[in-house]
């Protein structure tokens, strides 16, 4: 080289002219951030910041197609909603006599305490209902965001995690499973904090790891376990590539993380004996049930299994909506399986400058985008992972102790990960040809499901002015004579009672109390007399002979125009007076013992 040497634009700085005297060291330096001169329209659709945006809308769009329908209706349309409901405002109301002469509160014994322990936070600031529904939101809209942290944990495109969005509102959220909703998207986010600890460990992403594993603990037992099985996997999928003494190390620090949440489960095993009963509740008749038939693990043939992989995932509304979503969603997946390659390592042109790196906003277009991926080992953990939880599905039990369903619970979080048989590394052209069809199927099946929660929230009925004829502090029989609904093929209304306790304030029966898995007692004396098991399913064996003065009122669900059946025939232990009608309205009545008709 010349004493006339050559010019080096470093970034968008001013240029820096190297000569023969210049030293090499300081010459790399200079010319190591120079990105490839390009055309100002390549520049905005090849650019790391292009590549972190794409990924941010298809997120987003994900997220918010989730959290939509939440929003728009009174009523959410899943069984055990109004249950969770009723157990936050069982807990925030612990200073209320409206509920603290009815309920004690024992956390010990329950490991569902992640949502209601959060719920009763936001209660001081959204009420119990807001508080519910941000949970809600949470739990189901949070699944698309931790699937791209585990993709990204592994080199892989983190925009094909909004492929999850279809599969986040599966057949179990409508049972109301919240607490298994949750615990998927935990799950899936300890699980990316594992493969970081084991690429990378240090006390940052140990810790950020054992507090994911506690989160997940307390979601869910069944998705922590899962999340178990998972780590040993991907630990075992990722060693060839790391080298032993990395993977030592890992091992190490994913060990010394796992400790809180493993105390966890030695403390809540202590506290809630559930591996001797499961879910049975000595009060219900359950604990005797078990007693009798044994009440261990109960398979179901993978055949079975698989005839009804719908049921156990898309197929959630009458008219047959939810085949529909199924279908976009695997025409989608089938597009991403299309143009995975064999090239791991994302194109070089891709990595982030040095300078680009600063400050907050950098770090977040480093963390989207592809540059840096090169530091995840590659490996098949991922699919290593896809496969244990689809062979937990087909294989594993279907229930132990009248905890059910398990294995079948396994499918959509299956299919929440088919993303990672999709690409392994995507072009620019890609990125933005994937970005339609994902914003595409993630506003259509918000559209569905907004569509069908208006109905769903119109056949609840009148029982908002049903619930205005009850008094606050009041002990309350719900008997959901008309549980069905005629938009989803479940029992959405079985606990739509519940919302008295959530919404006005008081004693609602039948509750999730008589189960052990509560976090929430009765309090000495409060409680009514045992119900016998399934109660809730058959409100027809109501005998007022033997309930009648553990309750203030009655709230009945019937057919619509039809009068409800009748419920008085026996008088009342105590002998007091018949109860009479306060409210009588399309679908809803309310009787009460002592008062007069408003």
């Amino acid at each position: 080289m010349g004493l006339a040497g050559v010019e080096v634009q470093r970034g968008t700085g001013p240029a820096v002219r190297v000569t023969a005297g210049t030293p090499m060291r300081y010459a790399a330096a200079v010319t190591a951030d120079t990105p490839p001169r390009r055309a100002l329209g390549t520049r905005l659709l090849e650019g790391p910041r292009a590549a972190a945006l794409v990924t941010l809308v298809a997120l987003a769009v994900a997220a918010v197609a989730l959290a939509l329908p939440l929003l728009t209706v009174e009523w959410l349309p899943f069984v055990d909603y109004p249950q969770h409901l009723g157990t936050i405002a069982a807990i925030h109301g612990q200073g209320d006599p409206a509920f603290a002469r009815f309920f004690v509160v024992d956390y010990p014994r329950s490991q569902y305490l992640l949502l209601y322990v959060l719920g009763d936070g936001l209660a001081s600031l959204l009420g119990v209902e807001g508080a519910g529904r941000a949970t809600a939101i949470l739990s189901i809209a949070s699944l698309p965001l931790s699937v791209a942290v585990f993709l990204r944990a592994h080199g892989r495109p983190a925009m094909l995690g909004a492929l999850a969005a279809p599969v986040a509102m599966h057949a179990y959220v409508f049972w109301g499973f919240l607490n298994y909703a949750a615990g998927m998207s935990l799950g899936v986010f300890t699980l990316a904090m594992a493969a970081r600890v084991l690429r990378a460990p240090g006390p940052g992403t140990a810790l950020a790891m054992a507090l994911a594993a506690l989160a997940t603990f307390y979601a869910h037992a069944q998705l922590y376990a899962w999340m178990g099985l998972a780590c040993v996997v991907q630990f075992a999928a990722m060693m060839p590539a790391l080298g032993l003494r990395r993977s030592l190390r890992g091992l190490a620090a994913s060990a010394l993380a796992a400790l809180p949440s493993l105390a966890a489960v030695g403390w809540w095993l202590r506290a809630s004996d559930v591996l001797a009963r499961g879910e049975a509740g000595s009060r219900s008749g359950h604990a005797a049930q078990l007693a009798a038939e044994g009440g261990g693990a109960a398979f179901v043939p993978a055949l079975e299994t698989v005839r009804g992989w719908l049921s156990h995932s898309f197929d959630v509304y009458r008219d047959g909506a939810g085949i529909e979503i199924a279908i976009a969603f695997f025409a989608v997946v089938l597009l991403a399986v299309s143009w995975r390659g064999p090239a791991f390592s994302p194109p070089s042109s891709m990595g982030v400058p040095a300078a680009e790196r600063r400050g907050w906003v950098g770090r977040f277009v480093e963390f989207w985008s592809p540059a840096g991926m090169d530091a995840a080992p590659r490996s098949f953990a991922p699919e290593a992972v896809l496969a244990l939880t689809f062979a937990l599905y087909l294989f594993g039990p279907f229930s132990y102790r009248m905890i059910e369903p398990i294995n079948h619970r396994f499918l959509p979080l299956a299919l929440a990960l088919l993303p990672v048989l999709g690409p392994r590394a995507m072009s620019p052209r890609q990125r933005w040809g994937m970005l339609v069809p994902l914003c595409a199927l993630s506003i259509f099946s918000a559209k569905v499901h907004a569509a069908h929660f208006t109905e769903t929230d119109r056949e609840m009925g009148d029982l908002a002015e049903a619930l205005d004829h009850l008094n606050r502090g009041d002990r309350v029989m719900g008997l959901m004579f008309d549980a069905q609904s005629s938009v989803v093929p479940l029992p959405l209304y079985l606990h739509a009672h519940q919302y008295f306790q959530a919404r006005v304030g008081g004693l609602a029966c039948f509750s999730f109390v008589e189960f052990p898995k509560s976090p929430v007692q009765y309090a000495p004396g409060a409680a009514p007399p045992p119900f016998p098991p399934r109660f809730e399913w058959t409100p027809e064996r109501y005998d007022h002979g033997v309930w009648g003065d553990a309750f203030d009122a009655w709230l009945v669900r019937h057919a619509p125009g039809r009068p409800p059946p009748a419920l008085f025939r026996r008088a009342a232990p105590g002998g007091g007076p018949t109860p009479t009608p306060v409210y009588e309205g399309e679908r809803w009545t309310v009787y009460a013992a002592v008062r007069e008709a408003r």
